[in-house]
């Protein structure tokens, strides 16, 4: 098994990192009063599940991508491609990152997160996986590990201690549905009857699970006194360009907390992580302060390894890449070993 190096330890988590999550829960069933008791596709997507579950489509059309399609629908204020995935991934953590989590039955993401104590990870993914899996084992908490500071609400009889602290991050660097950005603040000056919406000197960041707050004990959703905030404007939409989000108030912490944390450690290993050339600006980053690192280490757990690894040298030519050809479940079947 990868044992962890003595200055810091960080995953790099993408989308096939969740990809096994349906196989390993079992089959989940629903009741209809129309079919009755059915099974229920809850999986978390991959690429050509998007294309099916956005946008209605059996492939993606030629000459385009999944990105361009996302964006072609967001310049038109078509938001409900992006409400559709986030209310699948939400259905996803709900019912199988739960499950999972609580079973007293081994599977591959408890055998995972139980053989790295105090590794940080970031992640691309806008679902609430790990979390959820840290959270039931005391090693993370919403106030401090998203990496910055994040404004929580108690729920009703539960009591939040100052002695709760994270001694794993999750740092989403694409931004998590469960946490939204309050840059506005509603004053009213004491005998004035207007009241006057103000710019805050600096953001606040609100923890709202929404749908999926029962798979946070202890939290409520940390509402807005402006409104509620679009999922829109809480991650950075699949869109084939994303530079100029990547500088959101919220985004731009998590970077620099991320780019700081891998700094310090010198080796990362990406678990199903596809590093597509569209996200080479936010992938880019990350990889530029490995390389000022002092070990300067990749590890690249995918199927596609040897590819990728390939690839990721010749760009970044200072690092040591190292290929792991399997899926996220068959290295676990491996204990983990590079």
């Amino acid at each position: 098994m990868l044992q962890p190096p003595a200055h810091g330890s960080l995953f790099l988590i993408g989308a096939g990192f969740d990809v096994d999550a349906a196989h390993e829960a079992g089959p989940v069933y629903g009741n209809s009063i129309h079919v009755g008791r059915y099974q229920m596709d809850c999986g978390y997507p991959l690429v050509a599940d998007v294309a099916r579950l956005c946008f209605d489509l059996d492939r993606v059309p030629e000459g385009k991508s999944i990105e361009d399609l996302f964006w072609e629908a967001l310049e038109s204020k078509d938001y409900s491609p992006l409400t559709k995935l986030s209310d699948r991934l939400m259905e996803a953590d709900f019912r199988l990152a739960t499950r999972l989590s609580s079973s007293e039955t081994s599977n591959c993401y408890r055998d995972f997160f139980e053989a790295f104590p105090g590794w940080n990870f970031l992640t691309f993914n806008y679902d609430s996986l790990p979390e959820i899996f840290l959270l039931r084992s005391k090693r993370w908490y919403p106030h401090d590990g998203y990496g910055v500071p994040v404004e929580v609400e108690p729920s009703f009889g539960a009591t939040i201690t100052d002695g709760q602290k994270s001694t794993s991050l999750v740092l989403h660097l694409h931004g998590s549905f469960c946490v939204y950005t309050s840059e506005d603040e509603i004053t009213r000056s004491p005998g004035e009857a207007i009241a006057w919406l103000e710019r805050r000197e600096r953001p606040r960041y609100l923890f709202d699970p929404d749908s999926i707050s029962l798979c946070f004990p202890s939290y409520r959703r940390a509402m807005s006194s402006t409104g509620r905030v679009p999922i829109d404007q809480r991650v950075i939409a699949p869109i084939p360009e994303k530079t100029q989000h990547l500088n959101q108030p919220f985004i731009g912490e998590t970077y620099a907390k991320a780019c700081s944390l891998v700094r310090v450690s010198g080796t990362l290993i990406a678990v199903g992580y596809s590093f597509n050339t569209y996200d080479s600006a936010s992938y880019g980053r990350i990889l530029e302060a490995l390389c000022e690192s002092r070990d300067r280490t990749l590890f690249v757990v995918s199927p596609q390894a040897r590819d990728l690894a390939k690839r990721i040298a010749a760009e970044y030519s200072p690092l040591q890449v190292k290929p792991i050809e399997k899926t996220f479940r068959g290295w676990a079947a491996d204990s983990f070993r590079c």
